[in-house]
């Protein structure tokens, strides 16, 4: 039991492998403070800044992108934007990495604004390279820090 236990954990240790976590802070069925802000912390923990993790938490998404302009569950569109969009974006900037030495972007809170179920309002703002210090995703002294 212990071994088959042991086999289940992880310790983040990504040994310097590049990687872009992209989380809706909305997603309810896998909620980012008990999946990819625990995973955050404990990749500072174990590869310190050395690391090449970068989290990117977006505002107002979830992971269900297919229920949006459902017409049998109407409202998602009003509430949600698509996470795939930022999906695209993380897997660009990491092609980019890879290929070109691009830099990985800092971790950071994307805030988006839905449609409220006004068609082509959705304001879905771009990782950025360079985000504002209020939108910084950060780790000191055994602690995470996600903004509001």
């Amino acid at each position: 039991l212990k071994a088959g236990v042991n086999a289940t954990l992880r310790n983040a240790n990504l040994r310097g492998k590049p990687a872009i976590i992209v989380h809706g802070r909305a997603d309810t069925l896998v909620p980012p403070a008990f999946t990819s802000r625990p995973y955050f912390g404990q990749n500072r923990i174990a590869e310190g800044s050395g690391s090449k993790l970068a989290y990117v938490e977006v505002t107002n998404a979830q992971h269900f992108d297919a229920f949006i302009d459902n017409a049998a569950l109407p409202g998602f569109d009003a509430m949600f934007v698509p996470l795939h969009y930022y999906f695209n974006q993380a897997l660009d900037l990491m092609f980019a990495h890879l290929t070109a030495g691009g830099p990985l972007p800092p971790s950071q809170l994307v805030r988006t604004t839905p449609r409220g179920g006004t068609p082509g309002t959705a304001n879905v703002p771009p990782i950025l390279n360079n985000p504002a210090d209020a939108d910084r995703i950060t780790y000191a002294d055994g602690t995470v820090t996600i903004p509001d």
